[in-house]
């Protein structure tokens, strides 16, 4: 794909999830009933530690925002977002599809790292150094393996791999089906874990939601607790 500037890509990503819609993987909550898109500006979360500060174009909306998952996705369509977790757990790989955390996981930015790149059913890209809102750590970008068939009992049918658990129960966070995430996983504050997810639930429109949401995620900016 030709590079392009943020604001093309984002005109024409929203012209995408007009046809799209709903069309995504549902593997991670959403939204019930559909947010109000915001106007052009800066906000920062209510709820969401550390406090995160971010710029987004008009249309996009905020419809999570809890002590340790906060999201933001264009109003048009829940197919895409952004997800930023707050020490996430590493979710039980137990054939049963859990809510429970996998135990024994380093859950470090570096030690969950690399326990995702080791996960059976996961096609994970080589490693890249990441620096979001004052916060550094590592990179990769997450699909479903070719040929990797289990899947929950939540998931429809589709292929799946169990990813995060909240530390509250808050959510649960798998891929599945043909949904492609780039996951940029930091240092925090405090010896956190901040984890920040570009997640396309339906994977093809996941080359315009990276270029669409570059100014978001460079926007952002986490404060101390």
């Amino acid at each position: 794909m030709a590079p392009r500037s943020g604001s093309v890509a984002a005109m024409a990503l929203a012209a995408v999830l007009l046809v799209a819609g709903c069309g995504g993987a549902v593997a991670t909550p959403r939204a019930s009933v559909g947010p109000t898109g915001l106007p052009a500006g800066t906000y920062t979360s209510k709820a969401f530690k550390p406090a995160l500060s971010y710029t987004v174009p008009a249309g996009w909306a905020n419809d999570n925002d809890t002590a340790d998952y906060f999201a933001i996705r264009p109003a048009v369509s829940d197919a895409v977002g952004i997800s930023v977790f707050q020490s996430p757990l590493a979710m039980s790989q137990d054939k049963a599809c859990p809510d429970a955390g996998e135990p024994g996981v380093d859950t470090s930015a570096a030690g969950l790292a690399a326990w995702i790149r080791g996960l059976k059913g996961l096609k994970v890209s080589a490693p890249r150094l990441a620096a979001i809102g004052g916060l550094r750590g590592t990179e990769i970008d997450v699909e479903i393996a070719d040929g990797w068939t289990f899947s929950c009992s939540f998931a429809g049918g589709l292929p799946t791999v169990p990813l995060f658990f909240g530390r509250d129960g808050d959510y649960h966070w798998v891929v599945a089906g043909t949904e492609k995430l780039r996951l940029d996983i930091l240092d925090g504050p405090d010896k956190s874990t901040i984890v920040v997810d570009v997640d396309a639930f339906d994977g093809v429109l996941f080359d315009d939601l990276v270029i669409a949401s570059g100014p978001i995620t460079r926007s952002f900016s986490f404060k101390s607790n």
